[in-house]
């Protein structure tokens, strides 16, 4: 259902929300002194100003600040003057939104606001007619969005690194939920299968989070250049070694569940889902830890009773000694003052350049946006209604860079309006004094931001609700203008996955190929990293390595989030989906098999073991590569996929006497890797890439 009433307040934006509804229950209280008209005007300059924060908001707060001013600015004042010629305000509003909506290229900051000062215009357009001069909206618009942006200057100045604390917080209780998802792999009659893709799918979530925080990490960065080493990068670094060790591979769950006595099964999973607890809380007493290793060496000890259970199953116990000792003690990272590199941007000269290049997805993205914005403005004029500018508003919202993003948007929006409608009818019915409704417009503002991400259906019936009371407020016959919003709203999704359809279309299929190959390319820097820390008897957690792994992740979680959003697009567009699906789980297992390999790196004692090791892994490296090359290149160029699996097990078979101890991992987790190997390569070669 769009509209759930689970809800974790964790994942809530408090801040913002806190923020945009405190002020405006100031401003609001001043309306009631002097002019409610001006103070409601006001409230959506407030609202428009809280949608467009970010983080890289505070990267050059003066700057931002200024930025946003001069851009809602020029939004308003633009409608203003054109409005009254409609020739002309169709070709500024076609130029300025195709502009603003390529303005992401420079960056998120840059994005948001350009998205938001679109909104400015649109409440300009449907206040138009409020105020005998019309010069009036703007300057009170303008003045509710730097009233909220000084606000949070002040309390990003305060609280510099709350943003950043609450992310760390969520991607810890992610790994928590991981980690217990987990625990199913431990239980008689499990679908191995079902659990293994929906680890999958939560791995993806973890490593898209810890993106989210390794920007935030460089905003924090750029502004206390003198302050580089924090807390927050220790626990950063520490959730990423967190996310390797739970997400490595050791064993096969179907034969395991089959070998395995049922109390040894119970005991495990008792252990497992003792360590997600103790990952998502914030404090844990210490002697819980001695509980844990205790608990850990008895189920040693019972696996070394039974003949049939896989020596391998020892490797995972210790894994999890290794993440009990990472929850309880800090981590020695040997680079504390590490600088996060800048992210990929351009210059204002690169973007006036790329301007017209419509081989780039974000370029078509605002060529149909500014169609569409342009084709609902002509049907507005046709109408003859000023309430249905709310139809540019719902085209603005929903239409997305994708088909996936875009039809979400749409079904709850158009749930969350018919939701919000009849709570208005019903307000209304009531007929309550003005003061009640005024008194209540802030806990409206303060439920739309907090489930803006959360739940984009219940922001929209919150908002609709919001409206509805605005007006009656204004004197206006609220009931006619929810009739319309609610016509425009549908009207407005027909338009916008019509829009999706066919003007210009960015399907999924058709980025296959480039996502699947950087994924290989970083799986196999990932994999030399490895190796290299095999080469060099060291386990330092080194800027490279942590690079390394954290790319890996990066492009797994990319490929997760491409085969979904696939799912979502046509059936005729979804020929790839069924390859994808395979090869989403492979490139987890391969990825897990790695993590392994990782989690136990230690010194090698044998010098021909070390020889033999990095022949493998140069084979390895190229099978990688190959399939890399594969991808990118056409038919008639693509390189043979030659490498014989039969070759590659051979020569782990012939490391194995040169191991001891607990160098026999090494070749235990080789030979799941040349077996995901093998099964890519074919999956390939039979595919329709």
């Amino acid at each position: 259902m769009a509209l759930t009433l689970k809800i974790d307040s964790s994942a809530l934006n408090w801040t913002v929300a806190l923020k945009a509804a405190g002020l405006a229950t100031l401003v609001l209280s001043l309306g009631l002194l002097l002019d409610v008209d001006l103070a409601l005007t006001a409230t959506l300059g407030i609202v428009a100003a809280g949608l467009a924060d970010s983080p890289d908001f505070y990267q050059q707060r003066l700057q931002s600040t200024a930025l946003m001013v001069t851009s809602f600015t020029l939004a308003t004042v633009s409608v203003t003057l054109l409005f009254p010629w409609p020739w002309l305000f169709a070709v500024g509003l076609f130029s300025s939104c195709y502009l603003f909506m390529r303005m992401p290229v420079l960056g998120q900051k840059y994005g948001s606001i350009s998205l938001c000062s679109l909104i400015i215009a649109i409440y300009t357009m449907l206040g138009y007619s409020t105020y005998a001069n019309p010069w009036v909206q703007p300057l009170w618009l303008v003045i509710g969005a730097l009233s909220y942006a000084l606000l949070s200057l002040v309390i990003n100045a305060l609280y510099p690194t709350r943003w950043v604390d609450k992310q760390l917080d969520n991607v810890f209780r992610q790994i928590s939920l991981y980690q217990l998802t987990k625990t199913r792999l431990f239980q008689r009659a499990a679908n191995i299968n079902d659990i293994q893709v929906k680890l999958t799918a939560q791995s993806a979530d973890i490593a898209e989070q810890l993106g989210v925080i390794r920007h935030g990490l460089y905003v924090h960065q750029q502004r206390n250049k003198q302050q580089v080493g924090s807390g927050q990068m220790d626990r950063f670094f520490k959730a990423q070694l967190l996310h390797e060790r739970l997400s490595s591979s050791h064993l096969d769950y179907e034969r395991l569940q089959k070998v395995l006595p049922r109390t040894l099964l119970a005991e495990t999973r008792t252990i497992l889902v003792k360590i997600a607890r103790v990952i998502g809380a914030r404090q844990t007493p210490p002697e819980i830890e001695q509980e844990l290793n205790y608990a850990i060496d008895t189920l040693e000890q019972n696996r070394a009773n039974l003949k049939d259970v896989p020596p391998r199953f020892a490797y995972m116990l210790k894994n999890l000694k290794k993440v009990t000792a990472l929850c309880f003690h800090e981590q020695h990272f040997p680079e504390p003052e590490q600088s996060f590199s800048p992210f990929s941007s351009i210059s204002i000269k690169q973007y006036l350049q790329q301007a017209f290049d419509f081989t780039l997805s974000i370029n078509r993205h605002a060529l149909r946006m500014a169609t569409i914005m342009l084709a609902a403005y002509g049907l507005i004029q046709l109408s003859g209604d000023e309430h249905a500018y709310w139809l540019m508003l719902s085209c603005l919202l929903v239409v997305k860079p994708n088909y996936h993003d875009t039809k979400k948007r749409v079904d709850k929006r158009v749930y969350g309006t018919i939701v919000g409608v009849v709570l208005a009818a019903g307000l209304s019915y009531l007929a309550l004094p003005e003061i009640i409704l005024i008194a209540l417009l802030p806990g409206f503002i303060l439920l739309f931001f907090l489930f803006f991400h959360f739940n984009y259906a219940i922001s929209v019936a919150v908002i609709t609700v919001f409206v509805a009371m605005s007006l009656d407020i204004q004197g206006y016959p609220a009931n006619e203008a929810l009739m319309v919003r609610t016509f425009v709203t549908i009207l407005g999704a027909v338009m916008a996955m019509t829009a999706m359809r066919y003007l210009w279309p960015d399907w999924q299929h058709k980025q296959s190929r480039k996502i699947i190959s950087q994924l290989f390319a970083n799986i196999a820097k990932y994999q030399q990293a490895i190796f290299e820390q095999y080469f060099s008897q060291t386990t330092d957690e080194s800027t490279a390595f942590r690079l390394s792994r954290y790319h890996a992740y990066q492009s797994e979680a990319e490929l997760v989030r491409h085969w979904q959003h696939m799912l979502a697009e046509p059936s005729a567009k979804q020929r790839l989906s069924p390859d994808l699906y395979q090869l989403v789980g492979l490139s987890h297992h391969l990825l897990s098999h790695l993590s392994a390999l990782s989690t136990h790196r230690n010194q090698l004692q044998s010098s021909h073991a070390a020889e033999r090791l990095a022949s493998l892994g140069e084979t390895i490296q190229n099978e990688l590569c190959l399939m890399h090359d594969y991808l990118l290149l056409k038919s008639e160029q693509r390189p043979s996929l030659s490498l014989q699996h039969e070759a590659l097990m051979r020569a782990i078979n012939q490391l194995l006497p040169q191991l001891v101890g607990n160098e026999l991992l090494i070749a235990y987790q080789l030979q799941l890797i040349g077996k995901d190997l093998k099964k890519i390569r074919q999956l390939l070669l039979n595919g329709k890439w």
